[in-house]
């Protein structure tokens, strides 16, 4: 492959067509041809159509799923490798030597920084072992020996809002449990304005982006009205909690609140691009251009406190339209889906 032709392959690609748009505008910027490819269980998701071509991979707790997808790479000559949920995080950095030896680099951490994060009970003592203010987080074990209400509980594991609620009383605690199972966790529960931040790290560790957006309306666990704000100490205590990060590298995020006392208390990172990314890259903070840079070996354009300010989103649902010849087949037939 030259230097200025690049297949990408996206993992898990659900709903992401925004993001991968955006990459196909950073790779003209760069002059780049090459093509945008993407995996997912089904094909059903609209972002497995708007790719330039959609490959079905197994469930990525399977056995199959490693050889499948590095099989995938190899064989479309993958230069770069995109996960797009927490899904695969773990399995794709346990195995990133052997797609670095097909020639495909993937963007994601060591497989010790991406259970750092994958696990809110320790992300959360590694942030308060660190000097920053968070929000107390317990084990359900723990909770259960002093419990306290009004709380907020979420799995210890998770991703999209799935199982993420305020509970009020022990009852609803038990129904909660009955529903999603014990590995969950509790957080005190602190109202206040939350925020995601966007950030550009090099490999070399070097923070070179920090967008701070205010989540204003969420659904389903993803921003759906959001806007960007310029917050110098929201930006300075992301570039210290960055450094607790070993090497955790490319595009990643990392959620706070901000309560009345006015200090923001950090509760997650998602080492992968948030799903309000675009609108970070929308107001100039071009995350794709930046990771393909550093993927090419050219300098990284991005600079701290480079983007516009009080840039408003107000996300809305688009459709993608295909015809099929087996409707029996796909998931939701017999019975509808909810989500």
């Amino acid at each position: 492959m030259s230097k200025r032709e690049l297949n990408i392959l996206f993992t898990c690609v659900g709903r992401r067509v925004a993001l991968i748009d955006c990459f196909r505008r950073a790779m003209a910027e760069l002059g780049l041809t090459g093509r945008c490819l993407a995996t997912d269980i089904t094909s059903t998701s609209p972002a497995f159509h708007k790719a330039d071509k959609g490959f079905i991979a197994p469930s990525v707790n399977s056995v199959n799923y490693t050889p499948a997808v590095l099989e995938i790479a190899e064989k479309n000559r993958a230069g770069l490798l995109v996960p797009l949920t927490d899904l695969d995080l773990r399995v794709l950095a346990r195995h990133r030597e052997r797609y670095a030896k097909v020639g495909c680099t993937v963007m994601v951490a060591s497989e010790p920084t991406i259970v750092l994060c994958r696990d809110k009970v320790k992300t959360f003592r590694m942030m308060r072992d660190g000097g920053l203010a968070t929000i107390v987080t317990f084990s359900l074990e723990e909770f259960m020996e002093r419990p306290f209400y009004p709380c907020f509980v979420k799995p210890v594991r998770g991703s999209g809002g799935f199982g993420a609620s305020v509970v009020h009383t022990s009852k609803q605690m038990r129904a909660h449990i009955a529903t999603f199972g014990e590995q969950l966790l509790v957080q005190e529960y602190v109202p206040g304005q939350e925020f995601t931040i966007d950030v550009y790290r090099t490999r070399d560790r070097q923070v070179r982006c920090v967008v701070p957006r205010q989540r204003l309306a969420v659904r389903s666990g993803e921003v759906e009205k959001g806007i960007t704000v310029r917050d110098e100490p929201l930006v300075q205590a992301v570039i210290k909690l960055s450094g607790l990060l070993d090497d955790l590298w490319g595009v990643f995020c990392c959620q706070c609140r901000r309560g009345k006392d006015a200090v923001p208390h950090f509760f997650e990172i998602n080492p992968r691009f948030g799903g309000g990314a675009p609108l970070t890259i929308a107001a100039g903070a071009n995350l794709p251009l930046y990771l393909l840079q550093e993927i090419l070996n050219l300098p990284v354009t991005a600079e701290l406190g480079k983007f516009t300010e009080n840039l408003l989103m107000l996300r809305y649902d688009e459709a993608a339209f295909v015809r099929v010849e087996n409707p029996s087949s796909l998931p939701g037939y017999d019975t509808p889906l909810f989500r």
